[in-house]
């Protein structure tokens, strides 16, 4: 979101036609719009966005769309959770998780992705473990894909450390200089240490540029008998985190709910704007209340509630 020391030149090569003629502080901001009709926006000018801090309405000097320098990170959970066979045998109904997901995430989901920026590939049980660093190449993404091994073998269901390892994935993209980083997160569910420390991400979140995308295994609704804490409580923590950023919740808790979860995902992902604006410099940054509407008849905007600078 924020950058220092701009020039005109260097903004120009980065996003296009620009207004500005100063070196100014500079934030960003990143939105996705859908119609009446529920389909995603690929068509906005920048006269027809309005951005409003704390109430006040902001010029807008440059709108990105497809152009906008990207970083992707996708970091999946492999374990007992989604691997709960140790091969699946979908002839007797046995089907991993982990398995469906990474076919389908092998099976030309990048694609579209990789037009705007380098993507990495993240799994982990009790570890965060690299299958891939950052890369613009399909084969890299989609090869240790196929070879992943499901991890059926721990013996741990309930202590996975989510909120850790979307700590160390936020940590990665931070160093990276691509204006728009994003972080996809496939897992069961939260658990009870994650949870403990919900306002500590919620906070992590907010102050960084890092957009989160959770797709959750687990029941939207779960059932009134025999739920645990970690399913009673899933949905409202991560609907907090993706909540301080541009992203979404999906619920997948039936792989029959997986494709259209990753199509809309990958829709979302890839019709994207990035609006960006100058601001007065702070001596100590503060939270400024956001809101932007687009002029589209009955249309959804989702963005950060909060920008800190």
């Amino acid at each position: 979101m924020r950058r220092f020391g701009w020039t005109l030149l260097a903004a120009m090569l980065q996003f296009g036609t620009v207004v500005w003629t100063s070196p100014l502080e500079i934030q960003y901001l990143n939105f996705s719009a859908r119609d009446k009709n529920g389909i995603y926006v690929r068509d906005l000018d920048m006269d027809e966005v309005e951005l409003l801090i704390d109430e006040e309405p902001v010029p807008i000097r440059l709108l990105g769309y497809k152009n906008t320098p990207t970083a992707f990170l996708f970091l999946l959970e492999n374990s007992p959770r989604t691997a709960q066979y140790p091969v699946s045998m979908p002839q007797f109904g046995q089907i991993n998780t982990i398995d469906e997901l990474r076919y389908q995430l092998a099976s030309g989901f990048f694609w579209p992705l990789l037009e705007v920026g380098p993507v990495m590939l993240v799994h982990f049980y009790q570890d965060f473990e690299i299958l891939q660093g950052f890369t613009e190449q399909i084969h890299q993404l989609e090869d240790p894909l196929l070879r992943l091994q499901p991890n059926s073998m721990g013996l741990d269901r309930e202590n996975i450390p989510v909120a850790r390892m979307i700590g160390r994935a936020v940590d990665r993209l931070l160093q990276r200089r691509e204006s728009r980083k994003i972080l996809v997160l496939f897992t069961a569910t939260v658990d009870r240490e994650s949870y403990k420390s919900l306002e500590e991400y919620r906070q992590l979140l907010r102050m960084s540029d890092v957009e989160l995308y959770v797709v959750t295994f687990a029941a939207r609704f779960p059932s009134t008998t025999g739920r645990s804490f970690e399913q009673t409580m899933n949905g409202y923590y991560f609907q907090n985190l993706v909540g301080e950023t541009s992203g979404r919740l999906y619920f997948a808790e039936q792989l029959s709910y997986l494709e259209d979860s990753l199509l809309d995902l990958r829709s979302r992902l890839t019709n994207s704007y990035t609006i960006g604006f100058n601001v007065e410099p702070a001596q100590e940054p503060t939270e400024h209340d956001v809101q932007i509407t687009i002029v589209r008849d009955k249309s959804e905007v989702t963005h950060r509630r909060i920008l800190i600078y």
